[in-house]
C-alpha cells in the first residue's frame, strides 16, 4: 500500500466551487485520494480553513464537517482588508507538508489547491523521490503548478460524477450501475494520475 498525506487548501477549492456553483464534499473527496482498492492508505489529512475576523464561528459548522471526515483541521483569523479579509496559509501549508514528508516519508503527497505558490515545495518533494499530485479545478489551476507535479487531478470529473450519480439514483439498478461504473473510473483517474 502507498501511504497518502493530504493537504487541503480549503479557501482556494471552496472559492473554486462557489465559481463552478457547486459543493465539494471534503469527506467523500478524501475516500478517493486515499482509496485503499486503489493500493492507497491514508497516512495523514490536513485541511486548513480561513476564519473572517468579523464572523469568527460562520466556518464552525464546516470545521466540524472536516473533523468528522478525518481531517485535521488548523484555522486562523485573518485581518480585515477593506471590504474583505486577508488570511493566507501558504507558509503553514509548506511547513507541515515539510514535517510530515521528512518525517513520516509518506509515497504520495496530495496538495488540494491550484496555487502557483505550492511550486517550490512540490519540486522540494520530487527531487526527493516523493510523488507529488495536485488536485483542482482545471479553470483555476496553476499550468505552471500542474505541469511540475506529479500528476494532476481535474476535480471537474469528480463533481460531474457526482452530480450524475444523484440523477442516477431513482432506482435500485441504478444504483447499482453507478457502483460499477464508479469503480472503473477510479481505476482510469488513478491510473492516469499515476503516469
Amino acid at each position: 500500500m502507498m501511504k497518502v498525506a493530504v493537504f487541503l487548501d480549503y479557501a482556494n477549492i471552496d472559492a473554486s466551487a462557489r465559481q463552478k456553483n457547486c459543493n465539494v464534499d471534503c469527506g467523500a473527496l478524501l475516500n478517493y485520494l486515499a482509496d485503499e482498492s486503489e493500493g492507497r492508505t491514508l497516512q495523514t489529512a490536513c485541511a486548513y480553513v480561513p476564519i473572517d475576523p468579523r464572523q469568527e464561528h460562520a466556518m464552525d459548522a464546516t470545521i466540524n464537517e472536516l473533523w468528522q471526515a478525518g481531517y485535521i483541521v488548523k484555522s486562523k483569523v485573518g485581518t480585515i482588508a477593506g471590504e474583505t479579509y486577508k488570511c493566507d496559509f501558504d507558509v503553514e501549508m509548506t511547513l507541515d507538508i515539510s514535517r510530515i514528508a521528512y518525517g513520516n516519508t509518506p509515497d504520495i503527497v496530495v496538495l488540494v489547491s491550484g496555487d502557483s505558490d505550492f511550486i517550490p515545495i512540490v519540486l522540494e518533494l520530487r527531487g526527493r523521490g516523493i510523488r507529488v499530485e495536485v488536485a483542482a479545478f482545471e479553470f483555476t489551476m496553476s499550468r505552471q503548478l500542474a505541469r511540475k507535479s506529479s500528476g494532476f487531478i481535474n476535480l471537474d470529473a469528480l463533481i460531474k460524477s457526482d452530480v450524475d450519480a444523484q440523477e442516477d439514483f431513482d432506482d435500485d439498478a441504478a444504483q447499482e450501475d453507478f457502483a460499477q461504473s464508479t469503480s472503473m473510473e477510479t481505476e482510469d483517474d488513478h491510473a492516469d494520475s499515476n503516469n
